[in-house]
């Protein structure tokens, strides 16, 4: 029944103009032995969530909807340092110029049976803290977000080129 209700909306979509998504899975490799993606277990899963949902966003927006892309995040560095601040010792993620983010993964990218793009990367940002960045200061996970958008950008931008 799920599977008849799936095909059914995808008809749905279809009909109505709008273009299916690529299929994405994000995969976190013992996240409890990040380098640093955030002091606390719900810090770090909130974390988590929201780069999943960002890698989502981009290869649903970018890439053609018969590929799939399974990225596996293998270790995280955030930017910033978590220092303690104030009376009561409170920790707060502090950003210097020899703090900058990182992130190790590995990709497939395949279209049915074909493997179009693999690798291992380890993207890094030494100089996160200069040039434009179209997140605000008070979007979370911005410097790591502009880091993977220009990763994917570049990994990625002939299959973005061909989306339907």
């Amino acid at each position: 029944m799920h599977k008849i209700f799936k095909a059914s909306m995808l008809g749905l979509l279809t009909g109505l103009g709008l273009s299916a998504q690529a299929a994405v899975e994000v995969k976190f490799v013992e996240p409890e032995k990040f380098q640093d993606a955030s002091e606390s277990i719900i810090d770090r899963e909130r974390t988590l969530e929201m780069l999943e949902a960002h890698l989502r966003s981009l290869a649903e927006k970018n890439l053609p909807a018969s590929q799939k892309l399974l990225i596996e995040v293998l270790d995280l560095n955030l930017a910033g340092q978590l220092e303690p601040r104030g009376a009561m010792m409170d920790r707060i993620r502090v950003l210097r110029s020899v703090t900058w983010p990182s992130i190790e993964l590995r990709y497939v990218l395949s279209d049915g049976q074909a493997t179009l793009r693999e690798g291992k990367v380890s993207l890094s940002d030494m100089n996160y803290m200069w040039g434009i960045n179209r997140y605000t200061s008070g979007e979370p996970l911005r410097y790591e977000k502009r880091m993977l958008d220009e990763w994917f950008a570049g990994e990625f931008a002939a299959d973005a080129a061909r989306k339907p």
